[in-house]
């Protein structure tokens, strides 16, 4: 998808020289015999994932960075010289805490997503569906309410479909943004959020924002995401995130 006509040519010679290789393999060799497999799972991410929208990919592991180099440079050579190595002895620190990696998981597995204007977002997960509730918090503005809604919801719909992405959230959602009394506005923050999921490759269905403001969305589960993926359950409260008081607990006895 986006693909350009020379892309699609450049692809489609490629898989033809893959497919001759197999062939001439099959007929040399005798049975049983591995004609191919599938190359690594980080060529094969770089491979669906990776286009001219990113700025590079950085290696700090030689023998990688070779073998990923050279398969980029047979996919899509324009991009081959986007695939650079971090030397950490060069730069003095290691390649996560260099650019803050660590950080960016642990705020990533928060509930609490933080806006630039300073609103927020509270990201739930349940059985059946995920909520996303949208929060003014510190950004009252100073005039007009429904204008500072109005730009609340703008920045969230951005950081939502940013935030879907990054913990790969699949399944239901439901986002609870700010109530707008003007139709414009939902449909504007509505056109907004779907431009923002279009860098999104994870097939995704929108619906529009109701007068409460609740906007429904489906997103294909890929993946357990990364939270699920993080983490375990906690033994003692099951998962429900609280504790039954003890007095409580002693009278139901």
């Amino acid at each position: 998808e986006g693909a350009t006509t020379e892309e699609l040519e450049r692809d489609v010679v490629r898989l033809r020289r893959q497919w001759e290789q197999i062939s001439d393999l099959a007929k040399r060799s005798k049975p049983a015999r591995l004609l191919y497999q599938e190359p690594a799972m980080v060529i094969r991410l770089l491979r669906e994932e990776f286009t001219k929208e990113y700025r590079g990919v950085l290696i700090d592991d030689p023998a990688l960075y070779e073998e990923i180099r050279g398969a980029i440079d047979a996919m899509a050579p324009e991009l081959a010289d986007r695939i650079e190595l971090y030397d950490s002895r060069d730069e003095g620190l290691p390649m996560f805490e260099r650019y803050h990696v660590h950080e960016q998981l642990i705020k990533a597995l928060d509930r609490k997503v933080w806006l630039p204007s300073g609103g927020s977002l509270v990201i739930e997960r349940t059985e059946a569906l995920t909520v996303i509730d949208v929060n003014t918090g510190k950004n009252v503005g100073r005039t007009n309410l429904e204008e500072t809604v109005f730009q609340n919801n703008l920045e969230a719909a951005n950081e939502v479909a940013r935030q879907l992405r990054l913990r790969d959230i699949g399944g239901i959602i439901v986002i609870d943004f700010i109530d707008m009394e003007i139709r414009e506005n939902r449909d504007a923050v509505a056109k907004a959020f779907r431009e923002a999921l279009a860098r999104d490759k994870t097939r995704t269905q929108v619906f529009e924002i109701s007068e409460l403001g609740l906007l429904e969305m489906t997103r294909k589960r890929i993946s357990e995401g990364l939270v699920e993926s993080l983490s375990s359950t906690c033994p003692t409260c099951e998962g429900r995130g609280f504790l039954l008081h003890e007095a409580a607990l002693a009278e139901l006895e």
